[in-house]
């Protein structure tokens, strides 16, 4: 199955596809975010950018159209569901009051965020699933409208459900909020500003502060937060790009080629020639 719902003129594009038509989905959505959902009994095998994920039954992924995904199942027909949206046809940013997804379930400092389904919680989802598949074979005036207010709703719950599994919840509701904003300005502002401070400054709090509620939730740190999406990026550009690493480095605000060297080879333990030729093939092969 693969339904799909486009208005070429704005690209808008929205589809859902399971089973034998997955993977020919994902290479037509390469430019949405999207969440893989394992409904079967077998373990789904992914590599995001670089690294394997397996998606254990009953599990789901979210990614960003940044991420480049490949599958690596073992099985002809697996069981799984792929949802895949565009900024046109929802955009997370301009929704971020709505649904709080950005920078937690997509952008967030945890880059292949899992989120595990319960038996309810599975059934819930099975049902606006097939109300989904309903409404893509709907054409009416409504159309747009409906798959638009489902797949919010489809992202409220997997929000709900992540919020509860993958942060800490002691900490109350405004500090996680400060945890999500703080992504949401990474993700827009890692090529400029490398330090604490300049995010502190945008989010109008003490360097301090930031630093100690994320002490509190247990993780990384904001600094780390910030090389790694640097770091992340520069991986992206070495295994899925031709340019030098000194063009990378200065499309990544490094002001000299052996500045960049130096920071990806505390990241990754490899300079970054070292890191293409030894993982270039890996993710080519």
């Amino acid at each position: 199955m693969h339904k799909t719902f486009e208005i070429a003129t704005v690209e808008w594009s929205f589809h859902l596809a399971d089973g034998n038509d997955f993977e020919q989905a994902l290479t037509e959505t390469v430019n949405h975010l999207k969440f893989f959902w394992n409904y079967g009994a077998e373990t789904l095998k992914l590599r995001v950018d670089h690294q394997e994920v397996r998606l254990e039954p009953n599990h789901l992924l979210s990614c960003t159209y940044l991420q480049k995904i490949d599958v690596l199942h073992e099985h002809p027909h697996p069981e799984v569901l792929l949802l895949a949206f565009n900024r046109g046809f929802y955009c997370i940013h301009t929704h971020d009051s709505e649904v709080s997804c950005n920078g937690f379930l997509f952008f967030g400092s945890n880059y292949t965020p899992v989120v595990k389904l319960d038996d309810a919680e599975n059934g819930r989802l099975r049902t606006l699933a097939s109300v989904l598949q309903e409404e893509f074979d709907t054409r009416d005036q409504n159309q747009e409208e409906m798959l638009r207010l489902l797949l919010k709703r489809f992202i409220i719950r997997v929000s709900r459900l992540a919020r509860k599994q993958l942060l800490n919840r002691k900490l109350p509701e405004k500090e996680l909020e400060l945890i999500r904003q703080f992504n949401v300005l990474v993700e827009e502002h890692f090529k400029k500003y490398r330090q604490v401070a300049d995010y502190a400054d945008l989010m109008h709090r003490s360097p301090k502060t930031i630093a100690n509620i994320f002490a509190l939730q247990g993780e990384k740190s904001p600094l780390e937060i910030i090389h790694d999406r640097v770091a992340l990026e520069a991986k992206r550009l070495l295994l899925y790009t031709d340019k030098p690493s000194k063009e990378i480095g200065w499309d990544l605000g490094f002001e000299d080629p052996s500045q960049f060297n130096r920071f990806f080879k505390r990241q990754t333990d490899l300079p970054p020639r070292e890191f293409r030729e030894r993982f270039s093939t890996y993710v080519f092969k």
